[in-house]
């Protein structure tokens, strides 16, 4: 399939071009029009591909988003239980999702708002955290180690709410990486384990 003419993948150009937009323009004022102009096609090529900016800004999330789980997948090899792979993980985006630029921009003061609702609602945004979490999550699931209530889904949704919470308005109580990691140990982990890990 071709993007008018082009013999590339026609998402990844579109969504090459929106990314240099958003980083040029901003979130809120980068139109469709500068996607095409940007990528060099018609405004109704990139209509043929998403709906609307909502669903291309939701595609370069997710690409993102994709790009940063699998490098959390990789750091997280180091842990073997399920407890570890929530607080590390975590911790692990806290670290790193403000050093995404465009990941970073769905924080700031004029776009979170958008940002938290289209987030929050998006599939493929809580799929690709049910990912990572799936390979520890359903042997620890079966294995009876969890509380019998906990999903996957309803899991990653809540862990995506925490982190955004603390990303956009800071902890004045856990100011560090080592406070961050109890308080997630002592507030979280009870509610998903049996037997929660001690806090260090």
């Amino acid at each position: 399939m071709s993007l008018d003419g082009d013999s590339g993948t026609p998402d990844e150009r579109l969504l090459d071009a929106a990314a240099s937009c958003y980083a040029r323009f901003g979130l809120a004022k980068t139109t469709v029009e500068d996607v095409a102009r940007a990528a060099g096609v018609s405004r109704a090529t990139v209509y043929r591909h998403f709906k609307n900016r909502d669903e291309l800004l939701l595609a370069v999330v997710a690409r993102e988003a994709s790009r940063l789980a699998a490098e959390a997948e990789v750091y997280l090899q180091r842990f073997d239980d399920v407890g570890s792979w929530i607080v590390e993980g975590m911790l692990f985006c806290l670290d790193e999702l403000p050093r995404r630029p465009l990941l970073a921009m769905l924080l700031g003061p004029d776009d979170v708002g958008r940002a938290s609702r289209l987030v929050l609602n998006a599939e493929p945004l809580l799929g690709v955290g049910a990912d990572i979490l799936r390979p520890i999550f359903e042997p620890a699931q079966r294995a009876g180690l969890l509380q019998e209530s906990v999903e996957l889904d309803a899991l990653m949704e809540w862990v995506l709410r925490i982190l955004m919470s603390y990303l956009t308005v800071p902890s004045h109580l856990a100011a560090t990486e080592g406070e961050m990691r109890q308080l997630l140990q002592v507030m979280m982990l009870p509610a998903v384990l049996k037997r929660p890990v001690d806090a260090v």
